[in-house]
């Protein structure tokens, strides 16, 4: 029987296939046992290096790699268990998304984070940490290999998960993130279960980098197009038939090349390998495709893929890994189901049914997060006033995509910061000099010190040596002084800044949390303004009409259902600006910047959709002539929005002035789409002037108000009171411009409910400064008349 200070072990060598019984030391280290395997078997045969121990669980499909440097106890090993010594290196089949295999030669005991740099260093691909493996399905393996362009389907590991039949029904038909099986990169593929006869999908996990792809990468840019063209084909990303039309004709010029009259032709494609599944039975819509063909001419394999990902990318839902989660609804106790998105980014909750954005939470609020394993709470810090939980059982999935993203943009911003070498901005540069050959030796050291020591280099009581040597010396007489010349370097540890490096210091203001999430939101609004003014270059693209009644009917009916939402969209968007202007009237630490933000959101989300409507309107609009003079004016628009967020930006340098006159615009240039389409009768011109003649009868009056205000401040007699009423009565000629820029905004559309609630509000605003003035004068002068004729003014 061993002693109590010895371990017996079962010894499985593999590639001998042979199992051996050996004792060992159990504070002996991984890598010394492997020696000792070595010495004492003939079968334990190979480069040192390339061997260790690997611990098999109870199923001989899964285990761990035991560590060189840890110690045989530290597993908790008893005697009598079996051990593998095993070569590390295996081979790894890699399928790309396009169906081609690759075998890589990998480490088995390194975890999947760290394969990932040795296998995307074999494919040519450099930002490793983008990528990650999936778990094939191997009972579609067969229907995968016979496609040559079918979207790849992705296994999910059968756990016994409760989920109810909606749920499951709603997962599958959303293309959700939860269905695809994720290697854990914290793991080895043998903790996993993977053997060598396993193929895994390389794919790509993190939207981070992939807009700097172009045909200079052709490895990247091609899993890149097919990753997109799948996602697009099985739904995952929700498209407009025009959209899904464009690019199956993008996907032509790839497959096919330029586009070919006698060969291209209707029934030439396979439409399922071209649209997703809604679009495949139009009738007519191979044609389509084909126009869409047409104008890709010339364009090479490469460039129509850059062109690919390039319109892809251009969609709301691109770059978004989606769940489907249940959240409770607002004042009931029922969890209804719901969207939860991760960008590069942010965290989005988004409509289970269609996908659009909810809401919008910037990654950089994220303060914390916790996961269990049925629910899942992000911490916004100071962004929200309260957390956002779901129910969940892919809360660990969540958990490893935001924390991806996090690490991400953290690398990246080292990479920005970096000092010195290695990074260390503390690093010094040691010099030698080596006498009589002149030998000098530079090299680079490392400062650990935290803070400077100060020492004296004069140390008392010692007698140092000259430069000859020893001297002798006599007692009761002083030898004579000895000149020592001593050479070495000087640490320069502070310099004090001389008349030609003297900096002017800089103050810059520190955003708040709220502030830069609205920063954030104006940044991407602003964004969306420019594509949806690229977008209005031309009108829309529509087959000829015949005269046929039915041709007609679609015509007219097309045309009053665009114009109505260009109504609805333009009384949205007013009613927004609108609320720009009364949320942003107080001091800029009083303002609701998520109010504020919510309200941005509306301009953004409402105006491309509002080009669209504008340019088919274009098209269809029997005079050319107009249609030109429509896009006009839908330009000049979005002008207007741009220059109101440029104003409504925290910490503007730009006078309240600008940010009233660009929602004066705005109402200025929304009358005029509305005029040209027609929308705009004769009652509703009529009460739009009533409104605006109203409007500045208002400012007249506080015009003449203000002026007695001036009067009474004259005649104050200490500064503090006068300052009292110059505020009181500047406040109050501001909240008469806000309401007479609220008026201009509103309107057009003051039939719409939330422009009638954004003027009562700028009405309010006026009143209530009008009443402080009053109240303010009243205090501050004894002076009955002038009171009266300020009190007439504002009964006015």
């Amino acid at each position: 029987m061993p002693s109590t200070m010895s371990l017996s072990l079962k010894v499985n060598i593999v590639d001998g296939n042979v199992t051996k019984t050996i004792v060992f030391d159990p504070t002996t280290t991984v890598y010394d046992a492997c020696r000792i395997i070595r010495e004492k078997c003939t079968e334990a045969s190979g480069q040192h290096n390339e061997y260790g121990l690997f611990l098999t669980d109870e199923d001989n499909k899964t285990g761990v790699w035991l560590e060189p440097a840890r110690s045989l106890e530290y597993y908790l090993l008893r005697n009598g268990d079996t051990v593998e010594y095993r070569k590390k290196t295996r081979n790894l089949r890699v399928k790309m998304l396009d169906g081609s295999v690759k075998t890589v030669r990998v480490d088995d005991s390194q975890i999947v984070a760290n394969l990932m740099v040795m296998i995307c260093a074999k494919l040519g691909i450099t930002n490793h940490d983008e990528y990650s493996l999936v778990l094939e399905d191997l009972e579609n393996q067969e229907n995968i290999d016979n496609r040559n362009y079918g979207t790849l389907t992705l296994k999910r590991k059968k756990e016994e998960r409760e989920r109810d039949a909606k749920m499951e029904q709603l997962r599958k038909k959303l293309h959700t993130d939860d269905e695809v099986n994720w290697l854990d990169p914290s793991k080895t593929l043998r903790e996993q279960g993977i053997d060598e006869n396993e193929t895994v999908l390389l794919r790509r996990k993190f939207f981070f980098s992939d807009q700097n792809i172009d045909s200079r990468d052709p490895v990247q840019l091609n899993l890149l197009y097919v990753q997109a063209r799948d996602a697009i084909l099985n739904g995952t990303h929700p498209i407009t038939q025009d959209k899904a039309c464009e690019f199956a004709g993008i996907q032509c010029q790839i497959q096919f090349g330029d586009h070919v009259e006698s060969k291209h032709k209707p029934g030439f494609l396979d439409l399922k390998e071209f649209l997703p599944q809604s679009y495949t039975k139009i009738k007519g819509i191979e044609k389509k495709i084909f126009y869409e063909h047409k104008k890709c001419q010339g364009l090479g394999e490469l460039d129509a893929k850059v062109k690919y990902t390039k319109t892809a990318r251009s969609l709301t839902t691109y770059g978004v890994t989606f769940f489907l989660v249940k959240e409770k609804m607002k004042g009931k106790n029922k969890l209804v189901p719901r969207l939860l998105g991760v960008t590069k980014d942010s965290v989005l909750r988004l409509d289970e049914k269609t996908k659009e954005i909810l809401q919008t939470w910037p990654l950089t609020t994220v303060r914390r997060w916790g996961a269990s394993p049925n629910t899942f709470t992000l911490d916004f810090g100071d962004y929200s006033d309260q957390y956002y939980s779901v129910q969940t059982t892919e809360a660990e999935q969540i958990q490893q995509i935001i924390a991806g993203y996090i690490d991400i943009i953290l690398k990246k911003k080292q990479a920005k910061d970096h000092f010195g070498i290695e990074g260390d901005e503390g690093s010094t540069m040691f010099e030698e000099s080596v006498a009589p050959h002149k030998a000098t030796i530079l090299q680079h050291e490392s400062s650990k010190i935290g803070k400077i020591n100060t020492e004296s280099l004069a140390k008392p009581a010692v007698i140092r040596a000259g430069s000859d040597g020893e001297k002798t010396f006599s007692m009761g007489v002083m030898s004579g002084p000895q000149q020592t010349t001593v050479g070495g370097s000087v640490n320069l540890g502070h310099a004090p800044p001389t008349s030609t490096n003297l900096h002017q210091t800089k103050i810059t203001s520190v955003l708040s949390e709220p502030q830069r999430g609205l920063l954030s939101t104006i940044s991407a609004t602003q964004t969306r303004i420019k594509e949806s003014e690229i977008n209005l270059d031309g009108k829309a693209h529509i087959p000829e009409l015949g005269t046929d009644p039915a041709a007609k009917k679609w015509k007219q009916v097309t045309l009053d259902t665009r114009k109505q939402n260009v109504g609805s969209q333009i009384a949205a968007m007013n009613a927004a600006t609108a609320q720009v202007v009364t949320l942003t009237s107080g001091p800029q630490d009083e303002v609701d910047h998520n109010a504020v933000g919510a309200a941005i959101t509306t301009i953004g989300s409402n105006l491309p959709e509002m080009t669209k409507d504008v340019k088919m309107i274009a098209a269809l609009m029997d005079d050319s002539n107009m249609g030109e003079k429509l896009l006009d004016a839908t330009r000049k628009l979005c002008t207007a929005f741009s220059d109101l967020l440029k104003a409504a930006e925290p910490e503007s340098k730009e006078p309240r002035q600008s940010l009233l006159n660009a929602a004066s615009r705005v109402g200025e240039a929304s009358t005029q789409v509305l005029a040209t389409i027609g929308e705009d009768t004769l009652e509703n011109k009529e009460l739009q002037d009533m409104l605006l003649s109203l409007a500045k009868a208002v400012a007249n009056t506080t015009a003449a108000l203000v002026l007695r205000a001036k009067n009474i401040a004259s005649t104050c007699e200490d500064q503090q009171t006068q300052n009292r009423v110059i505020g009181a009565a500047t406040q109050c000629a501001l909240a008469t411009s806000q309401l007479v820029a609220c008026a201009k905004v509103v309107a057009p559309t003051l039939h719409s409910p939330a422009c009638q609630e954004q003027l009562t509000t700028a009405v309010r605003e006026v009143t209530k400064a009008v009443e402080n003035l009053v109240a303010v004068c009243n205090d501050a002068c004894p002076n009955e008349d002038l009171n009266s004729q300020l009190k007439a003014a504002a009964a006015e």
